[in-house]
């Protein structure tokens, strides 16, 4: 087989059986030749490849040839499981892409839906993900890949959003749980004919009203479900994803595939059964999945930022204390050395736990939605997670909500706070048990106690729950899953809430935390 880019052909050495029939199937495009003992010519396009895919000739999607993959300068190169993955995605109107966290799945599902777009088999996409990554992940992914595209987040009102879905754009993007109040709309807009769902093992549960919603809403569509944790749980969390991407796949009663996935060892117990997960494999197709320990071309470090809202209270207490702060600086002079006091009074606001001057106590405020994004982080893991936290009066509590959350799910997992009010002794104790024992899966950890040349390999993912102000301090984080001993990829996340946490991001990686910049900082945020 060759690939002739010139004339855009597939040459092919075909058998006289397998002549005849090519030639059947595509009477009015084929080509006899005689070159280099080929004797059929064949247009490169999508439909021919998939064809000859099904008759086992090996045949790469023409993406490969005759798409230039725009990037932003960040991306030097390509890998070679980006290309596989888009030769994928190009290929299968209906699938999954199982890549571990940090292997450029939106980047790859971005581009193929551009080329698809380029050549006419699709005409629009509606991108549904978690509401922190809509902005931060996808809108931002797509201006990079894909500048010369169209795209809108929708998450508004009901109303809005309707308003803005009516818009003719190329990419729409909405949260899971906003899909339920545009579904009927995107069921009758035949022009959104591919959805991409993003971390669709949130749909795993078919009885919950947001599976039912992209059940109906898919129907008809082409569809590319994207998740790094199909089975987090069980073999069984295969079941209700593989009905949404192909029901002949699998049972169509849940527990019909529960008994041939897992065995029943006591009334309310159940464990998998030898081969169950091949099953679950088996059921997920057609798929792709790289690993991290795979890619040896990724770089070693992936860095994203994690949208989040505030809670009422929050929005509230941060609002008062704002014009309380406006007040004050109308009568006194505010400081470099000072503005940073300042801030932190809104920072803990948004971290969910407000210092008393008075008592020296904590008092938490409702902070539901970071928690959320907190979650979701751990969810996505392949590994242990390191989650830093700026202020020890959140500690224990989110402590508290991360065990409760994983004791909910009776996964057998736990997690430990490691901060100032820890005794080294006990210190020491945790990080050994870290290191040593599978259950212990996450550490929050106050950034000032993650001690120069503490080993932390068997975390593969850091989470920033908040921003810090050094530079030195993020750094030595980091670089606790960042060095010898560390055989997978690695993924830095940080939750952002407004400006003024971006601007505290930027300033630290862009190594330019002054005090000048800080009452910059200051400055801005009572000014927005």
């Amino acid at each position: 087989m060759i690939v002739h880019t010139p004339s855009k052909s597939v040459l092919l050495r075909a058998k006289p059986e397998t002549l005849a029939m090519l030639r059947q199937i595509f009477p009015s495009h084929h080509r006899l030749i005689d070159y280099q003992a080929h004797n059929l010519a064949l247009p490169h396009t999508v439909d021919v490849v998939k064809v000859l895919r099904n008759m086992g000739v090996k045949v790469p999607s023409p993406v490969r040839y005759f798409y230039d993959f725009p990037r932003p300068a960040r991306f030097a190169s390509i890998f070679d499981h980006q290309y596989a993955t888009v030769d994928f995605l190009t290929l299968h109107p209906r699938c999954f892409v199982l890549n571990e966290q940090g292997t450029s799945k939106t980047a790859s599902a971005i581009w193929a839906a551009d080329y698809l777009m380029a050549i006419g088999k699709v005409k629009r996409v509606l991108i549904a993900a978690k509401l922190s990554t809509l902005e931060q992940v996808w809108l931002n992914e797509i201006f990079d890949v894909a500048m010369h595209r169209t795209a809108l987040v929708l998450h508004a009102s009901a109303d809005k959003r309707r308003e803005l879905l009516a818009k003719q754009v190329d990419f729409y993007i909405v949260n899971h749980d906003g899909l339920k109040i545009l579904s009927p709309d995107i069921i009758r807009r035949a022009d959104i004919d591919l959805i991409i769902v993003d971390e669709a093992s949130a749909y795993r549960n078919s009885q919950t009203a947001a599976y039912k919603t992209l059940e109906k809403t898919a129907r008809g569509k082409k569809l590319w479900l994207l998740t790094g944790t199909p089975c987090p749980n069980d073999p069984t969390d295969a079941w209700g994803l593989a009905r949404l991407v192909d029901p002949t796949r699998v049972p169509p009663y849940f527990t019909q595939f529960k008994r041939m996935t897992m065995n029943q060892v006591s009334t309310y117990k159940w464990v998998p059964k030898p081969g169950s997960h091949e099953i679950a494999f088996n059921a997920m197709q057609p798929a792709i999945r790289f690993k991290k320990s795979e890619c040896l071309s990724l770089p070693p470090v992936t860095y994203s930022n994690r949208a989040c809202e505030l809670s009422p209270e929050q929005a509230t207490a941060y609002k008062q204390m704002k014009a309380h702060l406006v007040a004050e600086a109308s009568q006194i002079q505010i400081t470099a050395a000072n503005a940073g006091d300042k801030l932190s009074k809104l920072r803990q606001i948004l971290c969910g736990a407000v210092k008393d001057t008075q008592t020296e106590q904590y008092l938490t405020l409702d902070h539901a939605p970071r928690l959320r994004v907190l979650l979701e982080c751990i969810e996505e893991a392949s590994a242990k997670v390191l989650v830093i936290v700026p202020f020890k009066g959140i500690v224990d509590t989110l402590r508290a909500e991360v065990q409760t959350w994983h004791d909910h799910r009776g996964d057998g997992r736990r997690v430990e706070v490691v901060n100032g009010d820890v005794t080294p002794t006990k210190r020491n104790l945790i990080f050994q048990d870290f290191r040593d024992d599978d259950s212990l899966t996450e550490l929050i950890c106050h950034p000032k106690v993650m001690a120069h040349g503490l080993n932390m390999t068997q975390a593969d993912m850091v989470v920033f729950y908040a921003p810090i102000y050094s530079n030195e301090e993020t750094l030595q984080v980091m670089d606790r899953i960042n060095r010898p001993g560390q055989t997978r990829k690695m993924t830095i996340l940080r939750i952002v809430a407004n400006t003024m946490e971006q601007g505290i991001y930027s300033m630290v990686e862009n190594r330019a935390q002054t005090q000048e910049s800080i009452l910059a900082l200051y400055r801005k945020a009572l000014e927005s």
